[in-house]
């Protein structure tokens, strides 16, 4: 339980380890009522992984 409380931020988010391709980068994923969790992409990731709004990807997230 103590590691959960330590992942929980504002807004409900959860701080986790997110993967895209070749590129490992530390977010955190916001709960949505409408879409469920929500996991912003920083644009350095979105460059360096040569994404485009609508582009489909595989994410592995890790608390």
């Amino acid at each position: 339980m103590r590691r959960l409380e330590r992942t929980i931020g504002g807004f409900g988010s959860l701080k986790v380890r997110a993967t895209i391709g070749d590129t490992v980068f530390a977010t955190s994923v916001f709960p949505s009522r409408e879409q469920g969790w929500m996991l912003p992409v920083k644009a350095a990731v979105r460059r360096s992984e040569d994404l485009a709004e609508g582009d489909l990807v595989t994410v592995t997230l890790e608390l």
